[in-house]
């Protein structure tokens, strides 16, 4: 019998915990949990939220092949190829959780249940939408009873939201600081006051923060008080219908027109094209990872050759203009991260590992380095050796843009900076790569002095 111990981010519930065999994630239900299990089985709650894509779905299995009491319920979740955390997520993958939060929690009234948590980090990103997760948050409605998650959910959801509405698309990351949910104190303190004067936000940040402080306890307010069903339903649509309006602050960026509006033609990305094309018809791969992928030019390229695509970026708005493409297309198997790859999201939360940092999560078949070295080893002060390492731990295959140093876009880099980097050259970047990969192919992109490079890992 195989024995079986909690996940590191899998500790705060009595009712169950999630766990891992062969590489399989498991979730154990606890007697404790099983009315309220089977009120969402057995009402049609479960097939509804499930027909929705909008609930992970699972299957029960025999226990006993496993190390536990024989009355505990072991379940089999759909598997997901790639966990990621809200500040990784651009506005409009915020606001499509919080929307289907909201959405889940007036689903289960109809069906005599609430929503106990509403944590981001119960929704991750699959097929193309987000999805809820945690089977364990469903709980029994008890008339009069309020929504226990609202402060949650104000402080872990709607908190980071509206900072990217009034002041920066980019405030989502606060979450990495405060995963727990922003306090709304520090929320109220960082918002605009123009912001004080919109009624739902006044209700679900100033009041709500003015109570907290007053009472030191959990607010009292209308939404914490025995409420009819009635007004639970009009709490939970007002929370909706905001967050449905929201927009993000616009910030303009070079990024986000990289291959339109710079000095690289049109031409120049019709030739990339076509060499990454060759390459990529050349090799066997399912799982992509496309490193700086900007607007997913080239991610987008592959969604009907590979299972499963992760593209990052550290620009917001070409996050959000990837995202908004997916949605569009119903496209099922890109996922788009924001994150800083020179400093990429660490691990966190308690002994630094409940949520694992994106080094460790980003592993996959082929990965895509495309105008992104000079990037590293020259606005970066990454030496080309640790670039190379740094692949090499992520992948078997490697398609790498090479940019020298007569390049417009790397001359730009060192215009205002003193050019330290006289390792940067050509051959010193192959013989490196070298200690790592198999050069498979290289091939110059014409009308330019870029070399795009097809690699396997050693």
């Amino acid at each position: 019998m195989l024995s079986i111990t909690p996940i590191a981010s899998s500790f705060k519930d009595n009712n169950g915990f999630v766990f891992t065999q062969n590489n399989l994630f498991y979730r154990l239900v606890a007697p404790s949990y099983f009315n309220d299990y089977d009120l969402l089985m057995g009402s049609g709650l479960y097939q509804q939220l499930t027909d929705a894509q909008r609930l992970i779905t699972h299957t029960e299995i025999s226990n006993t092949e496993f190390k536990t009491a024989s009355d505990n319920k072991i379940l089999l979740p759909t598997q997901l190829p790639f966990i990621s955390y809200p500040y990784e997520w651009c506005f409009y993958m915020w606001q499509d959780a919080a929307i289907v939060t909201l959405k889940i929690a007036l689903q289960s009234l109809m069906y005599g249940m609430i929503l106990k948590d509403a944590t981001p980090f119960n929704i991750q990103f699959y097929n193309g939408r987000p999805v809820f997760i945690d089977t364990l948050s469903f709980t029994k409605y008890e008339p009069g009873s309020p929504w226990v998650a609202y402060h949650q959910f104000c402080e872990c959801i709607l908190a980071p939201l509206l900072l990217m509405h009034y002041n920066n698309a980019d405030m989502g990351k606060l979450f990495l600081i405060y995963p727990n949910g922003i306090p709304l104190n520090v929320v109220k303190s960082l918002l605009p006051i123009k912001a004080k004067f919109n009624l739902q936000v006044y209700l679900h940040i100033w009041l709500q923060s003015t109570i907290t402080n007053t009472t030191n306890k959990t607010p009292t307010s209308a939404a914490n008080k025995k409420l009819p069903l009635q007004k639970l339903e009009v709490l939970l649509n007002g929370l909706l219908n905001m967050v449905a309006n929201l927009k993000p602050k616009k910030n303009n960026s070079i990024w986000q027109s990289y291959y339109n509006n710079t000095i690289l033609s049109t031409a120049y990305l019709q030739a990339k094209t076509a060499i990454f094309n060759k390459f990529t018809n050349s090799i066997n791969f399912k799982s992509v990872i496309d490193l700086g992928a900007n607007d997913g030019h080239f991610s987008l390229l592959l969604k009907d050759k590979a299972s499963h695509i992760i593209a990052t970026d550290f620009d917001n708005n070409c996050v959000s203009k990837l995202y908004k493409e997916i949605r569009l297309q119903k496209i099922k198997n890109i996922v788009p991260i924001l994150s800083t790859l020179n400093a990429p999201s660490p691990s966190i939360g308690w002994q630094n590992e409940e949520r694992q940092s994106l080094t460790q999560r980003l592993k996959a078949d082929l990965v895509l380095a495309l105008a992104l070295v000079h990037h590293l080893a020259i606005a970066d002060n990454i030496p080309l050796q640790n670039i190379a390492n740094w692949l090499h731990n992520m992948c078997t295959y490697l398609i790498i843009e090479f940019v020298p140093k007569t390049d417009e876009k790397v001359q730009q880099l060192l215009m205002h900076r003193i050019d330290i980097f006289e390792n940067y050259t050509l051959n010193n970047f192959k013989n490196i790569f070298k200690n790592y990969f198999e050069i498979i192919a290289e091939e110059k992109i014409p009308s330019t002095e870029r070399i795009l490079f097809l690699m396997k890992k050693r």
